[in-house]
This record gives C-alpha cells, sequence and structure tokens, in this order.
C-alpha cells in the first residue's frame, strides 16, 4: 500500500498497522470487561458490589503507583 493520506491528513499506513489492531483489540475489550462490571454492580447484590469496588481500589495500587508525567492528549480515560 502507498503512502496515501486521508482528506484529514492522517496516513492511511499508520491505521492499518499491526499496532494500531492491537490497539483497537484492547479498546474492545476494556469497553466489554467495563460493561460487564457495569452489569455485576447492576444485580445490586452487596458482596458483588463490594468484590468490584475493591478490585479496582486494589488494581489502582497494585498497577498505577507509577503515572507518567507526560499528558496524552489520547488519553481519555483518566
Amino acid at each position: 500500500m502507498c503512502c496515501v493520506r486521508c482528506s484529514c491528513g492522517h496516513n492511511r499506513r499508520q491505521m492499518m498497522s499491526l499496532a494500531h489492531a492491537v490497539q483497537t483489540l484492547l479498546h474492545v475489550l476494556q469497553v466489554g470487561v467495563s460493561y460487564m462490571l457495569m452489569l455485576v454492580f447492576m444485580t445490586y447484590n452487596v458482596w458483588l458490589c463490594l468484590a468490584v469496588v475493591i478490585g479496582a481500589g486494589l488494581g489502582y495500587f497494585l498497577f498505577a503507583w507509577r503515572r507518567a508525567t507526560v499528558i496524552d492528549v489520547n488519553e481519555h480515560c483518566h
């Protein structure tokens, strides 16, 4: 595929890259898990709700202790 530019100026080759496909699949996985957790929470079962909240807090504590100082304009979650 040649290096064709879209009307918006983005490179079409970058859109069809393996890295973009992997990032898309990870995004779909994150959205799917988020919806499943929302459905678990909407059961209004106290123990399941506590498990979701404690799991989110523990996950943040273990994996988000070192945040990047660079602000990414593509990061929409936080």
